[in-house]
């Protein structure tokens, strides 16, 4: 038998967890750029119906971590266009793949 090491996260990157899973079942996850100003129906629907897409999380790994959660969760699949950022943030393939699985 090898021993491998468990992929484990921390308490802030499971809560990031949890929140990109709750922004998936919102569908308020949108993998546009959250900075780019939205066009005049965009605002007025956002005014009409209230804002569906959520805040950025301050901390950038986590905000790595929600996005990427978030997509895969959205698409059903790992959302492999978005691991480069966490690999990035010092997260290691077990992690990433770990992750991955909460799409299914």
């Amino acid at each position: 038998m090898s021993a491998t090491a468990e992929p484990t996260l921390s308490r802030h990157e499971w809560a990031a967890v949890s929140i990109a899973l709750q922004d998936a079942e919102r569908c308020g996850c949108a993998e546009q750029s959250r900075d780019a100003p939205a066009g005049i129906l965009g605002r007025a629907a956002a005014l009409v119906f209230g804002q569906n897409r959520p805040t950025s999380l301050a901390d950038p790994r986590l905000e790595a971590v929600r996005r990427f959660v978030c997509a895969s969760r959205r698409r059903r699949r790992a959302a492999d266009d978005l691991a480069p950022p966490l690999a990035t943030h010092g997260f290691s393939q077990a992690q990433i793949d770990a992750l991955g699985l909460l799409s299914l």
